[in-house]
């Protein structure tokens, strides 16, 4: 993709990134298992090319495995296919026109962008969410248009069967916003999503906002990201519980924040400093054994 495309379309952009960041750690674990893996690809078609390469990159791995790529939606156009060219052994590559008769096997990943893709409404979507999550090595990559009253996706995700989600709002400098939606059966692959998830390029004009922030405070795409917002939930979550361990927050960071275990530490290392948070030992760096308190008589800033 070309650095014009990316400035006239900064979502797109930064959704391709997160998409080949993850299939690049994605592909070689879903080969390994013995009945085959399936990629649903829909949305723009660039999306498809991205994935397409992707897997090339993993020829030399493909032999005696076999990776399934299914095209669904607009991107199904027969002109999107032949661009692909030739696959490579071991993968095969077919659109489907009804999305609700896909046949799977093996671990499934599907990346379904209700925004890009003109030809897939966002009740089809879930339907095919709700077909394909049938086991622990099932996931999805969903985008939609963001909404300030949406519904709770992670309740509908966890109802089929997908118990660890991550929902994050990507940020136009104009306002303009769309829902990411990541959500697996497998607590480890949720934080190699959110480890690719912040590794995403800084592309100007889009930030990441939490949509369980309060204060709606949008956060620049970095290694290092401001932490305010997750501090915020973290001394809610501990005024709540009252005292807990180190990694019991690093857990709620993980399962309940678009932040990552290790943000936790930073978060909570600038509450002690600042005496928000009680700990014990009262000295030394925090680690996950370290248990800390609410400090009632703190007044947050």
């Amino acid at each position: 993709m070309s650095e014009h495309a990316g400035r006239r379309d900064p979502h797109l952009a930064v959704k391709r990134e997160v998409l080949v960041r993850y299939l690049d750690a994605w592909i070689p674990a879903a080969l390994r298992s013995h009945r085959g893996a399936t990629y649903v690809a829909s949305g723009a078609p660039d999306f498809v090319v991205d994935a397409f390469r992707v897997v090339g990159e993993f020829a030399d791995r493909l032999g005696g495995h076999h990776l399934d790529m299914v095209i669904i939606g607009a991107a199904a156009d027969p002109a999107v296919l032949r661009e692909l060219g030739e696959p490579p052994a071991g993968l095969s590559v077919r659109s489907v026109a009804d999305p609700g008769d896909l046949a799977v096997a093996g671990p499934v990943l599907a990346h379904l962008d209700v925004v890009e893709d003109s030809a897939l409404t966002e009740p089809d979507a879930w339907r095919l969410v709700a077909s394909l999550a049938r086991g622990k090595a099932h996931e999805v990559l969903l985008t939609v248009p963001a909404a300030e009253q949406a519904m709770d996706h992670r309740s509908r995700l966890g109802a089929v069967g997908l118990a660890y989600v991550v929902t994050v709002e990507l940020v136009a400098d104009d306002g303009r916003a769309q829902l990411l939606v990541f959500a697996t059966g497998d607590i480890r692959h949720l934080a190699t999503f959110k480890d690719e998830l912040w590794a995403v390029d800084e592309f100007a004009g889009i930030r990441y906002r939490d949509p369980r922030d309060a204060e709606r405070t949008l956060v620049d795409i970095s290694l290092t990201p401001h932490l305010g917002p997750l501090r915020r939930m973290l001394l809610a979550e501990l005024a709540r519980r009252g005292s807990c361990t180190v990694a019991d927050l690093q857990q709620h960071a993980l399962l309940e924040t678009i932040y990552r275990p290790a943000d936790a530490i930073g978060a909570l290392t600038s509450a002690a400093s600042a005496g928000a948070i009680t700990r014990e030992p009262e000295k030394g760096r925090l680690t996950p054994r370290t248990t800390v308190g609410h400090r009632e008589d703190h007044r947050q800033r």
